[in-house]
């Protein structure tokens, strides 16, 4: 099962994820004095220690995503399962990012300038690991269907 290169990208996907769950996404500076809030996947903490929610569906969003890997890593026996389930984590992922972009320019009234992480790219990491662990999974089911066909 870990021997297995697809099972290395969704593992390492996984642990992308989580990272991306705990860190900060970005700042908003404001312009003139005051203190940054900050962006988070659960929410935007302001300078008070208020959190503002708005942005809990991108843990939602990473939390399934954790859980679906997982359990797509679980699945190795059935391939094109796994397969199915690497491109609904694929889908979740692209839809973590279009929820982000509509938090940034409609969700958050905060004036200020906005200065991402690198954490905003972690995702987009995770995305291209899933790509390939789907990819890996498609090979080995063409190479098993090879196999049969031989005997």
């Amino acid at each position: 099962m870990i021997q297995r290169k697809q099972t290395l990208y969704l593992f390492i996907a996984v642990i992308i994820s989580i990272i991306n769950l705990l860190l900060p996404l970005g700042m908003f500076v404001p312009q003139g004095m005051g203190v940054a809030s900050v962006l988070f996947n659960i929410g935007i903490k302001d300078a008070q220690g208020a959190v503002d929610f708005v942005a809990s569906p991108l843990s939602i969003l990473l939390s399934v995503n954790i859980i679906l890997s997982v359990f797509a890593i679980a699945q190795y026996k059935k391939r094109m399962f796994q397969a199915k389930l690497c491109i609904l984590s694929m889908c979740l992922y692209i839809t973590w990012y279009a929820y982000l972009i509509f938090i940034l320019l409609h969700g958050v009234n905060i004036n200020g300038d906005l200065q991402m992480n690198f954490n905003a790219c972690l995702p987009l990491v995770a995305l291209i690991l899933t790509f390939m662990a789907r990819k890996g999974v498609l090979a080995d089911e063409k190479l098993i269907k090879s196999m049969d066909r031989i005997r």
